[in-house]
């Protein structure tokens, strides 16, 4: 009975220690929900903007195959500038403002002049004014054009028909985001001829083949991608070093980053479709401004954070040199490129795939919200998790899993299916990612650790995401998005693979080494009563007489 109560008491404590906060991890926490819940406010409807202005996919494909070089630069920038110095607060500040102030800038960028209708009503009856004429018409000879243009407006029936005035070739009518097939309106409504076509014709007048949107975007996402990147990898950087100083997991410290990835998403759609039904068209103009106050508030308040870090040594570009050398650390870079293509492919183009299959804007940060509601509890125990199945276990995992989403998704007719699939992100990204960022300070030479972590975010987060958008763009041009997920299916299941080869072949016996090293380094600073690293959880031990307090923050 006694025995039964003590165990009854020790499940009591553990679970008081799990649900309470400590007041020095709180404000690291806070700035993870702003952070992360701004950011994935508004990056997910970056494409569907560029839409907007007219971007076409191909375009859209090239800015996505460019985005890695602004990407990959900023992290390791700015890593190594905050080790140089240990300026971490500095640098995230910075980075946070200018990725705020440049993605702001995009809702600014001109969109290229379309031919949309303009439909007035008023007591001297109904005017519908094309903006204007198509400037191909001696490129399609339609001699016998007559067209038949239908519109409801207020129950209203408008009609009217047009014979042979402008010689164009017609396709459906589109407006304020409804097809009809024609327009039917009262004798002596004005028309300017124009309908729309359903190709371009490239004509070097023609307004919509304007390159001036195109580079303008291209010009501002660099830079706010350059910056958003330095942002994301210098924020876990700073993290890394907080529980370090604080002895503490670094995925409990994450809880609230998932769940503001999970609610803020799901807020945002539900404004963007009342503020589009309002004004009659999509403006994702409500989800930039959200994101980036939320961001804003995080930046402020990590000037409040107090930690130490370890300043680089004078050898900084001999202990890169070590850094990109080794090849433990090569192919953990290659493996967390392949699954940060999967993670770019996912995130750039299954949003416009759920368009396609007719779903609401509440319904895409809905997709986000379970993803993350499903991984919160995970988060409480994601280090242990990692720990008991070893880091190579769930990075073949996570490729299993993303295998899994992609052919669910290439097979999908009812977009709100979407989410058994979602679910699966807890193992593709939440539970991944905390195996790939605690890995960083096992494998980082000393004085390096926001450099090998800028490194590793920029891998994952800019090229993968880069690699995965540029050829996903391709396949989807060329294939379809159905296809292109199937073949991103079989790039999965082949990372899996090739990962388990190269581990168990070669990567076992570095990794071995490296954990010997690190035993050789505990017993060192064990006897000097120093912080030790441990190999397998990445966590910092303190050698004491008094037994450390542990973060039992969620």
């Amino acid at each position: 009975m006694e025995s039964g109560k003590k165990s009854d008491n020790g499940w009591k404590t553990k679970l008081k220690e799990g649900l309470t906060w400590r007041k020095e991890l709180i404000p690291i926490k806070v700035i993870y929900f702003l952070f992360m819940g701004g950011a994935t406010g508004f990056l997910p409807y970056l494409t569907l903007h560029m839409q907007t202005l007219g971007i076409t996919v191909k375009e859209i494909a090239v800015i996505y195959a460019f985005l890695p070089i602004a990407s990959l630069l900023g992290p390791p920038i700015s890593g190594i500038i905050a080790d140089k110095f240990g300026k971490y607060k500095i640098v995230v500040c910075f980075n946070t403002l200018l990725c705020v102030v440049f993605h702001l800038s995009l809702l600014y960028v001109p969109p290229r002049p379309s031919n949309s209708l303009t439909l007035a009503c008023g007591p001297d009856g109904h005017a519908l004014t094309w903006s204007s004429c198509d400037y191909c018409h001696d490129l399609r000879n339609s001699t016998d054009l007559q067209m038949v243009l239908k519109v409801a407006i207020n129950a209203t029936v408008l009609s009217w028909k047009e014979n042979n005035t402008c010689s164009h070739t017609s396709s459906n009518l589109t407006y304020s985001e409804q097809e009809f097939q024609g327009l039917v309106c009262p004798s002596g409504c004005p028309l300017e001829c124009q309908v729309t076509v359903s190709e371009q014709c490239q004509h070097p007048d023609d307004p919509s083949n304007s390159p001036t949107t195109f580079w303008v975007y291209f010009g501002l996402r660099m830079i706010s991608t350059f910056f958003l990147a330095s942002a994301f990898t210098m924020l876990d950087a700073t993290t890394l070093a907080i529980i370090k100083e604080h002895k503490a997991d670094f995925g409990k410290q994450r809880v609230l980053a998932t769940i503001g990835t999970g609610i803020v998403p799901l807020i945002t759609g539900i404004i963007l479709d009342n503020h589009s039904a309002n004004i009659g068209y999509s403006d994702y103009m409500p989800a930039f401004y959200l994101g980036c106050g939320l961001m804003v508030i995080a930046g402020l308040l990590v000037t409040r954070l107090q930690f130490t870090v370890d300043i680089s040594s004078e050898k900084l570009l001999q202990d890169l040199k070590a850094l990109v050398t080794k090849v433990e650390i090569d192919v953990f870079l290659v493996m967390v490129l392949v699954l940060g293509s999967n993670w770019g492919f996912i995130e750039s183009y299954l949003f416009v795939f759920l368009r396609e299959l007719k779903a609401p804007n509440y319904l895409l940060g809905l997709t986000l919200t379970v993803g993350c509601m499903v991984g919160i509890p995970v988060m409480f125990i994601a280090d242990k998790v990692v720990e008991m199945m070893g880091r190579p276990a769930i990075f073949v995992l996570s490729f299993v899993c993303y295998a899994i989403r992609h052919f669910g998704y290439a097979y999908l007719t009812d977009p709100w299916l979407v989410f058994p699939y979602e679910m699966l992100e807890v193992f593709t990204y939440q539970v991944m990612w905390v195996a790939v960022i605690t890995y960083c300070p096992v494998l980082a030479p000393k004085g390096l650790l926001a450099t090998m972590t800028g490194v590793t975010g920029a891998t994952h987060y800019s090229l993968g995401r880069g690699v995965g958008a540029l050829f996903g763009g391709y396949l989807i041009s060329n294939y379809g998005l159905p296809a292109a997920f199937r073949i991103f299916a079989y790039i999965s299941l082949a990372g899996a693979a090739v990962y388990i080869l190269v581990y168990y072949v070669y990567l076992r016996k570095k990794m071995a080494e490296r954990e010997e090293e690190l035993k050789a380094e505990k017993q060192e600073n064990s006897e000097e009563g120093k912080p030790m690293l441990d190999a397998k959880s990445s966590r910092v031990i303190v050698v004491a007489t008094k037994k450390p307090e542990q973060d039992s923050a969620p």
